[in-house]
């Protein structure tokens, strides 16, 4: 009987539609999860230790960007056909191992760049604590946010949504009970290590992980590494418009009230990106599929598609926040970070842009041109580095500002690149 129950459950999760219903349930969890943690630790904390958890989750998605160019994004994007289960489950495997020992390395360079931040100024050193907290959490949320996209690679999108299921309930309750016996930073990001420890072990039941076999492992990146290669070079210029960088050059220059304040406004804007990250689960493998199937005219009809599901969907979630900015700011943080209305309307343009540039990223990814995103995100990065000096007087406001500059520079230069590659292979299909 349990087992006609998962098997009717598979067999739902898989037709058309639900698929992305589970999707979207996955990650609709993972965004209230952190919104609720948030939440709960911008009216427990004092200021300081806000702006030290934000900066700990900054710093780990900085150090976890590494580790999605170099191993998840070959992962995701590459099509196989497998002759039996035994094979698809050791193919699997191998690269769980991979992402394992990728992790471990992307944490102790995370905490080696935050030992050595006193050595380039004094200023810094209140950045070692959150520094360092953001590499011990890298390791188990690299897990879980691998262990998510394998459930996808099998094909399982309820599973993936029971392994947020799990991190929503350990978070949000760890969170609760350190609101009331021990707020601080250390403390909360202990919740975030907790609960994506116990969804981790969620795929590796279902994917019936096996023993490492490193020789193997090692060889899949290497295989794969003169596109990992450049997509780790991609990641360099994209670092200095991502959010998670911001943040943590706003605590270095304004100090942990000002990083705290813009802790508040993203909090309120990233439910957007979870919004997309749950298509892009989907529609990136599915991207991948379109391209072996129907070539470059299949995989920009895939695009298109992922393209109008964020548009609405996004465009309505931040559209809300924008016109009700100041009453949720009052909600979320009971009275606390009221100033950062502004700075919430300014980001939500900003994640409105950056969402829509993901397909556009999706069909350069997919065809691995990684060259070419390269140099938009090199030209997006130069316009950011403008805009950031010319939006240093004017404080959060003005970082703010400058992120959807960036943004916007950035969907125009995908744009240009993904019309060139479309016109090209037209011009090669006519010849």
């Amino acid at each position: 009987m349990a087992f006609s129950r998962r098997a009717r459950l598979r067999a739902l999760a898989r037709k058309p539609g639900h698929e992305r219903f589970f999707a979207l349930a996955d990650q609709g969890l993972q965004g209230v999860a952190g919104l609720a943690a948030f939440a709960i630790f911008g009216r427990a904390l004092p200021t300081h230790e806000f702006g030290a958890l934000g900066i700990a989750i900054g710093a780990y998605f900085f150090a976890v960007g590494f580790h999605r160019s170099a191993i998840v994004l070959p992962y995701l994007t590459e099509h196989r056909v497998f002759p039996d289960a035994a094979a698809e489950q050791a193919y699997h495997s191998d690269w769980w191992w991979l992402s394992v020992a990728g992790s471990l390395v992307v944490a102790l360079a995370l905490a080696s760049i935050a030992i050595v931040l006193p050595w380039v100024s004094s200023e810094l050193t209140w950045l070692v604590k959150p520094g360092l907290l953001g590499a011990i959490i890298t390791l188990p949320m690299a897990a879980a946010e691998f262990g998510r996209r394998w459930l996808y690679r099998l094909g399982r999108p309820e599973m993936a949504a029971l392994l947020s299921l799990v991190f929503f309930a350990v978070l949000v309750a760890g969170a609760i009970g350190v609101a009331l016996v021990n707020p601080t930073a250390p403390s909360a990001l202990a919740c975030w290590f907790a609960g994506s420890s116990a969804a981790a072990i969620v795929a590796l039941v279902v994917g019936r992980m096996r023993w490492p076999r490193w020789r193997v492992s090692l060889s899949l990146f290497r295989q794969h590494w003169p596109f990992s290669m450049w997509l780790v070079m991609n990641l360099v210029p994209y670092t200095v418009y991502s959010t998670a960088t911001v943040v943590m050059l706003v605590g270095g220059l304004f100090g942990p009230q000002a990083a705290a304040v813009f802790t508040a406004a993203r909090t309120l804007t990233n439910p957007a990106v979870s919004i997309t990250s749950a298509i892009d689960s989907i529609d990136k493998p599915r991207a991948a599929r379109a391209l072996a199937e129907g070539g470059v005219g299949g995989l920009a009809a895939s695009v298109r598609s992922m393209r109008w599901m964020i548009l609405v969907l996004t465009g309505v979630y931040l559209g809300l926040v924008m016109l009700l900015a100041g009453p949720l700011i009052d909600l979320v943080f009971s009275g606390e970070y009221t100033e950062a209305a502004s700075e919430v309307r300014l980001l939500a343009i900003a994640f409105f842009l950056f969402c829509l540039n993901l397909p556009s990223e999706t069909f350069l990814i997919v065809l691995r041109r990684s060259k070419t995103l390269f140099l938009t995100r090199l030209l997006t990065a130069m316009v950011t580095l403008i805009a950031l000096i010319v939006a240093l007087p004017y404080g959060i406001r003005g970082m703010a500002l400058a992120i959807a500059v960036s943004q916007g520079a950035n969907i125009v230069f995908l744009y240009l690149a993904e019309r060139r590659l479309r016109t090209q292979d037209l011009q090669l299909a006519r010849s």
